[in-house]
């Protein structure tokens, strides 16, 4: 059964998909009959949103999936492949865009538009977008929905396209014909640059990067074990699924404790790191004091970096 958030998050996202073909359609038409190089691009960039929008969608019933045999840590990565799917497609619009537009401008192709209803799209294409921006920024940041974040983004940047679009226009319609092209120019190095932040932002990601304010999660680690009496808190790594830490870590305990004792030590830490982040899981491996032995990757507390094949 659908949870509350995958509800909202699927709502949102056939919205968005029904937002942007109306938007579509309005600007497609109007760009090919007046032969507005900024319009028509305009409504080819809102047609690929209507494949990012569905790309999100499917990302987003994937991702709340349950663990199971294949995929005993979940689903939740399927939301940075299809982000990083979206970013594939913004980017592709975006290098179309700038080659048309580039050739437009240098050999002259471009004219003086007529008639309102251009800037009429334009407008229409602002209001739009912004509902679209505001709903899905802020429900991808409330359920924490890398997807939606990144479509998100995406309307964040038409917005200025669109505004762009209407000054391009309004500007050629007073004589300067050129500015139909340079528009076009200007937002598709806009849409190119969305493409790289959304790609480089869910690529560090899947590769279990962490962000620098997520990094603060090693710092509640090794205060957690100080708080239990655990010793030497080492080969600690965490990364995310989905919007949880995920977290390894060795401690050591005085080696004539019982098994009892240990894993009280364990469970407290677990419980004082649960009080205060979303966690997905914490496995904890309990070794006896000046332990000695050569071990993989892992922040320690006093290192705080990543050492290779160190010795703790």
């Amino acid at each position: 059964m659908e949870n509350t958030a995958e509800k909202e998050l699927k709502k949102i996202s056939i919205i968005a998909v029904f937002t942007n073909f109306i938007l579509a359609i309005i600007k497609v038409s109007v760009g090919l009959i007046f032969k507005s190089m900024a319009v028509l691009a305009d409504g080819i960039d809102t047609s690929t949103d209507i494949l990012t929008s569905s790309t999100m969608l499917i990302a987003t019933v994937i991702s709340k999936k349950p663990a199971d045999k294949e995929h005993p840590y979940g689903h939740q990565k399927a939301e940075n492949i299809g982000a990083k799917i979206i970013s594939f497609v913004i980017f592709y619009a975006g290098v179309s865009l700038l080659i048309e537009s580039a050739k437009r401008l240098i050999t002259g192709q471009y004219q003086v538009l007529t008639g309102f209803l251009p800037l009429v799209a334009a407008i229409i294409s602002v209001l739009g977008k912004t509902f679209l921006f505001t709903i899905e920024y802020t429900t991808g940041k409330k359920h924490k929905s890398h997807a939606m974040i990144a479509e998100a983004k995406n309307m964040r940047n038409d917005i200025i396209m669109s505004g762009l679009v209407f000054l391009g226009v309004f500007l050629n319609k007073i004589g300067l014909s050129w500015m139909d092209p340079l528009v076009g120019i200007i937002m598709s190095c806009i849409i190119i640059k969305v493409a790289w932040e959304v790609f480089e932002e869910n690529a560090h990601e899947l590769m279990d990067g962490l962000k620098d304010e997520e990094m603060l999660i090693y710092d509640k680690i090794f205060e957690a074990c100080k708080v239990c009496g655990a010793s030497n808190p080492h080969k600690v790594r965490v990364r995310k699924i989905g919007n949880k830490f995920d977290i390894d870590m060795d401690i050591e305990v005085n080696e004539n404790m019982s098994v009892k004792e240990a894993h009280d030590i364990t469970k407290c830490i677990k419980e004082q790191l649960c009080e205060t982040k979303d966690i997905y899981d914490i496995v904890i491996h309990v070794e006896p004091e000046a332990n000695n032995e050569k071990e993989p990757f892992g922040l320690s507390e006093n290192t705080h970096r990543i050492s290779d094949n160190s010795t703790n």
